[in-house]
């Protein structure tokens, strides 16, 4: 297995925005920049020593108050050398975005999504960034810390007022 550090951790040396850090779980950690993530990510999937072929999961961490704001993770897996890796890309802004890694794998289709939906974070080249979780025409991003604890009741179906349901 260390073998495989090794690798990666020489990848990311000779990848400019990307760096090693502190490992989670004993797995691989990365911070990438927003503008080296998608080639890093084709690097890990495309390179026949590593086979990072499975992109298993993107969510978010909203550092409210602090900038860059959101703390954008994707979790990815070699089902051939049995590893997992992590990388952290910080995005902010008014509008943050990354770009899209749904050319490399399919169900960033759907994870993506996802992320757009809860905190807002756009992702640049998506063929179709909408909503999944929540419904059309709902403003706002739900797992963003400023968003009203109350919630956002205006324009929710069946939502009648405090306490009562349609």
């Amino acid at each position: 297995m260390s073998d495989i550090r090794e690798e990666l951790n020489a990848l990311a040396a000779g990848t400019d925005g990307v760096e090693a850090i502190e490992d989670l779980r004993d797995d691989p950690s990365f911070r990438a920049t927003p503008a080296s993530l998608h080639g890093f990510v084709k690097t890990l999937r495309d390179e026949p020593k590593l086979q990072f072929k499975k992109l298993v999961l993107i969510t978010a961490c909203d550092n409210y108050l602090a900038e860059p704001r959101f703390d954008v993770t994707y979790r990815l897996r070699s089902l051939e050398r049995n590893q997992d890796l992590r990388i952290n890309v910080a995005v902010g802004g008014e509008e943050p975005t990354l770009a899209t890694v749904t050319d490399l794998y399919k169900t960033a289709n759907w994870l993506e999504r996802e992320v757009y939906d809860m905190f807002g974070v756009r992702f640049d080249g998506h063929p179709s960034l909408t909503r999944i979780l929540m419904w059309e025409g709902f403003e706002g991003y739900p797992l963003r810390k400023d968003y009203p604890l109350l919630g956002n009741t205006l324009g929710t179906p069946g939502y009648t007022g405090k306490g009562g349901k349609a």
